[in-house]
């Protein structure tokens, strides 16, 4: 998958950003494929944690920000953008 500058690719479990690998935790990583495969949709809280715990896992309440403030650390403030009250999303690059 590319977002601009940003490469992910499912297979290897890999991120690179402006052509330098990114490390990401296997959760960062589970919620960016699913913000990319969304790109210009907006997805709730809820469906992302849908995507990061399996049935009877205990869900920490503030889990998705954590996640969602350490991509943005990781990569770029601009690129996840909060919805307020509905979710976060990735918007569609032009072109």
């Amino acid at each position: 998958l590319r977002h601009g500058t940003l490469m992910l690719d499912p297979a290897a479990r890999s991120v690179s950003h402006d052509g330098q690998p990114v490390e990401l935790s296997a959760r960062e990583f589970a919620v960016l494929h699913a913000l990319l495969l969304n790109a210009g949709r907006v997805l709730s809280k809820a469906q992302l944690e849908e995507k990061l715990y399996g049935w009877g896992e205990e869900i920490e309440s503030n889990a998705v920000e954590v996640f969602i403030h350490h991509l943005r650390r990781k990569l770029s403030p601009e690129l996840i953008r909060t919805v307020r009250g509905v979710g976060y999303m990735i918007p569609k690059v032009a072109g």
